[in-house]
Parts: structure tokens; sequence; C-alpha cells
């Protein structure tokens, strides 16, 4: 194995966002002190604002990235490894933003997220691990393992779409409900 192939599996990206996680955590315990913040509240919308911006980012970044062909904006793995440590860090901030109280169209929006990040891990380690799969004797080959692996990308793009939809509505109905009804 190359040098360069060891470190295109070595998961620096889940473990920068475990670094940002317990940092992020390591100042949010003292700021809630018993109590979580409030939503509504400064930390509660900083929160929300950064973890939607995260969000954001990691819909849209990569996607971006893999539909355009010149080389001058860095390598996809780079690019890969941004959307996930963005789309680990960011629906855990929401996480913290919702107070862990998960109701109406905000609960449905987490609980999507929910799933897109187990399905993007699932993802992550599943297209590392097929190249590594020898074929057994009458097995499928491991390009006809990476077609199977496709059929994740109809759970994880749809799903990640609709929670993203929902929550450009929940920040929506929060800016009117919270200024114009006042």
């Amino acid at each position: 194995m190359t040098n360069a192939t060891a470190a295109a599996r070595r998961p620096v990206e889940l473990w920068a966002a475990l670094g940002a996680i317990a940092l992020v955590t390591a100042v949010y315990v003292p700021v809630a002190r018993g109590a979580p913040p409030a939503p509504s509240g400064l930390a509660g919308h900083a929160l929300g604002i950064a973890g939607f911006l995260l969000m954001l980012f990691a819909e849209t970044g990569y996607t971006w990235r893999k539909n355009v062909r010149r080389e001058g904006y860095g390598p996809m793995r780079r690019w890969l490894q941004a959307h996930v440590f963005t789309g680990l860090v960011g629906p855990y901030l929401i996480l913290l933003h919702s107070a862990f109280e998960f109701r109406g169209l905000a609960g449905i929006a987490a609980l999507l997220a929910a799933v897109v990040v187990a399905s993007g891990l699932v993802g992550r380690f599943a297209f590392t691990a097929v190249p590594k799969v020898i074929a057994a004797p009458g097995a499928a080959p491991a390009g006809g393992a990476r077609r199977v692996l496709s059929f994740w990308y109809l759970l994880h793009v749809p799903v990640a779409a609709a929670m993203f939809v929902l929550a450009i509505f929940h920040v929506i109905a929060a800016v009117y409900y919270a200024t114009l009804l006042r």
C-alpha cells in the first residue's frame, strides 16, 4: 500500500469532527449549567445558525465540486473530507440548538438529520471497505459490490434534501414568528 493510499484510508475528517465536537461540548456544558440554553436565546440561535451554515456547506459544497470538472478547486478527496466534517459537526450543533426537544417540523428535520448522518457514516465506511474485499470464487467482483452500494445513494441524498427543505421552512417560520408577529 502506498503512502497516498494509506492517507486516503485514514479517517482524518472523522477525528477532526470528533475533536470539534469535543471542543464545542467543552464550551457548551458550562453555558448550559444544569439546563440547556433555550433554542430561541442567543446561545441557541448561535448554535442553530452555525449548524445550519455547516449543513448548508455539507449539502451544497461537495455536490458542486463533483459537478465542476476543472482541477483548480482542489482534489475531490479533500472536498469529501470537508463534506464529512461539516456533515457531522453541523447536525451536532443543531442537536444542541434544539435543547434536546424534538417537536413539530424541527423535530422531523432533526430525525431526518440523524438518518442522514447514520447513512453518511455507513456510506463512508462501506465505500472505503469495498476495494479491500477480495472476491471469493463465485462471488461478485468488487465492481459489482460498488454497484450495489450505489443504492445507498438513493437513501442518503433524497433524505438529505428533504431534511434541508424542512430546515429552511423551520428557519422561515422561526423568523416569522419571532420577529414579524411582534
